[in-house]
């Protein structure tokens, strides 16, 4: 009885390691045909190699030597103890008798190694030893199939994929992709890579641009007793994506267009506020193809399906020129500019450009995303200026409000171009109510169409402003009245109220005029 459990349990430990290599087989790691399975089962061979002899020499014997022959094809391998042969034995673990080997080989002599074997290593070898060496294989085979999943996404950085939502969390959305050798990965979508407008409960299925992978870092101690922390080699990963690269609108348009892959048309710049506007500058390498009109496509179907994928981002797309002046003009557009009105340095890379009044709002843009973007566009910094068309009219005491952009911020000065107030006279003529009340926009109403039993129009309820958010808007007003009103001297302030007071008699006037006619 005692035999046959004995007999059960080499079984069993010959099974544990057949098992531990027969693994091998099921690995992912071989599902591709491409994947050099020989090479890698050489790898595990060989680590199969160095783990037995190190648990030899554990259970063993510390000096023995082993010859291990591993046959990767049938997943099978069989162990040599290497024995010293001698005329008097005094280790029988690692030593052999000349008298014992001449019986089997007389070719040998004293000094030479003689193979015993092929042994049974289950009868040299502990059963946690044995346990080991499994884990060992099965520890090398998860290590190689995450190599080759690290691999195969490495090819993917800089490109765009498709990714389906998996999960949502507060700061992040996790997509999963499947790969073209049918791994599953994980890609991490932080908030920061986000477009505002992005919904990813509507929106299962996106394209993502594969930005960079991260390994898992661990923290290693140095000799100077500093701890510094690295990557770890065999770590897990993480493929961290994003929709608000710029390089994830060239890919965009490099997928649309034909002629940016083929090399007919060039992008030499992009500038993004994502999900709001973006400005691309594009060269043709070929004098027969317009490089706007291929980019935007027939119709504008070609940009019509990019600005869809990005929430209907405003996307300009200009001729790029190696011309400064030109180069400025086309990047403020929608603004309409005379190249000839655009001074630009180009040691300083600073630009001056002078605008009608009429177009400035156009080249600042809504919270003065154009010409932030055309200053990126092109490298300069870029200060707008007002043309007076009549100089006679101009007054000279007077001040362009776009020179204080600095103060007031892009967004503020747009929204007092946009309610007339151009001039420093004009604010403080207009007083602190008006100037609040540009800074809110334009209270419109517009009628709103309802469809059911019958056709009726209902207005829209109007934006109501907490109190705090009054408070917030009229220390705002009365900081840019302020700041205008220090400008300029008592002489100057009482001139401007005397024309204030002048203007209104005027108007009384008018309007009794009127009533009696």
């Amino acid at each position: 009885m005692a035999k046959k459990q004995a007999k059960g349990e080499t079984q069993d430990r010959k099974a544990q390691i057949a098992s531990a290599f027969g693994e091998i087989e099921q690995s992912k790691v071989f599902l591709d045909k491409r994947t050099e399975s020989a090479a890698v089962k050489m790898d595990i061979a060989d680590l199969l190699k160095d783990i037995i002899q190190k648990q030899l020499r554990k259970d063993y014997d510390p000096e023995v030597e082993a010859n291990i022959f591993i046959n990767p094809e049938r997943g099978d391998f069989e162990v040599y103890i290497l024995k010293k042969i001698v005329d008097e034995i005094d280790i029988p673990s690692i030593e052999i008798s000349i008298d014992e080997v001449r019986q089997i080989d007389d070719s040998l002599e004293v000094g030479d190694y003689y193979e015993e074997g092929p042994i049974n290593l289950e009868e040299y070898l502990t059963r946690k030893s044995i346990q080991i060496i499994k884990q060992s294989v099965q520890k090398k085979v998860r290590d190689l199939e995450r190599q080759v999943v690290y691999e195969e996404c490495l090819e993917k950085v800089g490109e765009v994929i498709a990714g389906e939502v998996y999960q949502i969390r507060p700061h992040e959305v996790i997509f999963s992709y499947n790969t073209s050798k049918d791994h599953r990965v994980e890609l991490v979508l932080p908030k920061s890579e986000m477009i505002k407008k992005d919904n990813p409960r509507r929106t299962p299925r996106m394209k993502l641009y594969v930005k960079r992978i991260e390994r898992e870092r661990v923290k290693v101690k140095q000799d100077d007793g500093s701890i510094v922390e690295k990557e770890k080699p065999d770590g897990g990963m993480k493929v961290i994506v994003s929709r608000t690269d710029d390089r994830f609108l060239y890919k965009l348009f490099e997928s649309e267009v034909p002629e940016i892959l083929d090399g007919l048309i060039v992008i030499k710049g992009i500038a993004r506020v994502p999900g709001e506007r973006a400005k691309v500058a594009v060269e043709s390498t070929s004098s027969r193809i317009d490089p706007v009109g291929a980019s935007v496509g027939y119709r504008g179907k070609r940009i019509q399906s990019i600005v869809k994928e990005l929430n209907n981002e405003n996307i300009d797309v200009i001729y790029y020129t190696d011309e400064p002046q030109i180069f400025i003009a086309r990047a403020l557009q929608p603004a309409k500019i005379d190249p000839m009105t655009v001074h630009a340095d180009m040691k300083t890379r600073m630009a001056r450009v002078m605008l009608k009044p009429d177009q400035i709002k156009y080249a600042i843009g809504k919270n003065g995303n154009n010409i932030h973007l055309a200053e990126r566009l092109t490298g300069y910094e870029i200060d707008v200026y007002r043309d007076v068309i009549d100089k006679t009219l101009e007054d000279p005491n007077d001040i362009d409000i776009i020179e204080f952009r600095e103060e007031f911020g892009d967004d503020m000065i747009y929204q007092l171009l946009d309610s007339g107030l151009d001039t420093a006279k004009k604010v403080l003529q207009a007083g602190i109510e008006e100037i609040e009340q540009a800074l809110l926009g334009p209270t419109k109403i517009d009628e709103m169409s309802v469809f059911g039993k019958g056709r009726k129009t209902v207005k829209p309820r109007e934006r109501r402003l907490t109190d705090e958010e009054k408070r917030y808007w009229k220390k705002i007003a009365e900081n840019i009245y302020r700041t205008v009103k220090d400008q300029f001297n008592e002489a100057d302030l009482q001139e401007i109220n005397d024309e204030d007071n002048d203007a209104a008699p005027e108007g009384e006037g008018a309007d009794e005029g009127s009533e009696k006619q």
